[in-house]
């Protein structure tokens, strides 16, 4: 395989405009690719069942791709007889990726795509934005530094924002369906220096001012002005907008979903965090319940003690005062035994002498 300078492998489900291109196309479509290069964007369409006819100048880089396409045609796309090879021919999708830029005018190989479109077809397309960020600072350095490849690619004969392409489609008799943009910081792309090398307040300035200062590309998918080609630009708008409907209330159930299950999740974790903190009150309370029921049935305790010991102490003490109460008695008793006795008053006259002398 020859290297070629627009050679190098894509992700094609990455963002860069060949493979956006690519899934711009349906499986199985016949396809009539204008500047086919060394095959970047047909190597995707042969995987995708893609019918392809291509169409390139240069004889080396088209026999690269030629594995990949259904038939090769070795032709100018600047010369009004390439369109000769495909008399009668209808396509799905005629592609020129990164390839208007490359003609010294491409409006007429604009008009001459219809006549190849099948009902229903479409052009897609690719052209690098003239008004990237990294342009307009090359511009303010007094430069317009043609490369290799890239946006100032020295094989570029036209040079296009997005009104310009928009008006270069209309003229053409094309009505844009689809718009995206492949977006690359300026700090990263291939004219970097010049970018860095400003103020960065006169980044700032040029990022809030330029709408279209970070777009690298531009791809398009356009149809005819006529009206099947309206007809096929509203079908297709319709299409798109009920995927976007579709995608978007699916989206919109998914986040439904996963906020129902965060909702759930929030009132388990509530939910058991409450147990978790009942368990917790439930446990305190019964263990103070069991200290209290410990400290009183001790208090009680010491409360039969304490009655016990009274108890005896009374039950000693009315003894005592039986006893008492006895002794008493018996001491009265002897008392009055004393006095009734013969010896107590045979003892009288003295007991009262005793008393005189006392007195």
């Amino acid at each position: 395989m020859i290297k070629h300078r627009y050679a190098h492998e894509i992700d094609p489900n990455g963002g860069s405009a060949a493979a956006v291109l690519a899934r711009m196309v349906e499986p199985g479509q016949r396809v009539l690719e204008l500047g086919t290069g060394p095959g970047t964007v047909t190597r995707i369409l042969h995987s995708k069942g893609c019918k392809v006819t291509g169409i390139e100048m240069d004889p080396e880089t088209l026999a690269t791709c030629a594995p990949f396409c259904e038939r090769t045609i070795l032709a100018n796309l600047e010369d009004p007889e390439w369109a000769s090879h495909l008399a009668g021919e209808k396509f799905d999708a005629i592609i020129c990726a990164d390839v208007l830029e490359h003609l010294r005018d491409p409006r007429p190989l604009l008009a001459q795509l219809p006549a190849f479109l099948a009902e229903g077809g479409s052009v897609l397309m690719s052209l690098p934005n003239a008004s990237h960020l990294t342009i307009l600072a090359s511009l303010l350095g007094g430069r317009f530094p043609y490369q290799q490849n890239g946006l100032l690619d020295n094989t570029h004969l036209k040079f296009y924002g997005r009104e310009d392409l928009d008006a270069l489609l209309r003229e053409c008799g094309f009505l844009w369906q689809r718009w995206h943009t492949v977006q690359v910081d300026p700090a990263q792309a291939e004219l970097k220096q010049y970018w860095n090398a400003l103020e960065e307040s006169d980044q700032e300035f040029l990022k809030a001012r330029c709408a279209d200062g970070m777009v690298y590309q531009h791809v398009v998918k356009a149809f005819p002005a006529s009206v099947s080609g309206h007809l096929s630009k509203l079908q297709k708008d319709l299409m798109e907008l009920e995927q976007s409907h579709r995608a978007e209330v699916s989206r919109m159930n998914e986040k439904f979903e996963t906020e129902k299950l965060v909702w759930i999740a929030k009132q388990s974790a509530l939910v058991l965090a409450q147990e978790k903190e009942h368990a917790a009150l439930t446990e305190r309370f019964e263990f103070e319940a069991h200290r209290k029921e410990i400290e009183f049935k001790t208090q009680l305790n010491s409360l039969h003690a304490i009655e016990k010991n009274t108890q005896k102490t009374l039950d000693w003490t009315a003894d005592q005062l039986i006893k008492h109460k006895q002794s008493v008695d018996e001491l009265f008793a002897e008392i009055k035994a004393l006095k009734t006795s013969t010896s107590w008053r045979l003892t009288e006259p003295l007991r009262a002498l005793l008393r005189k002398i006392s007195g």
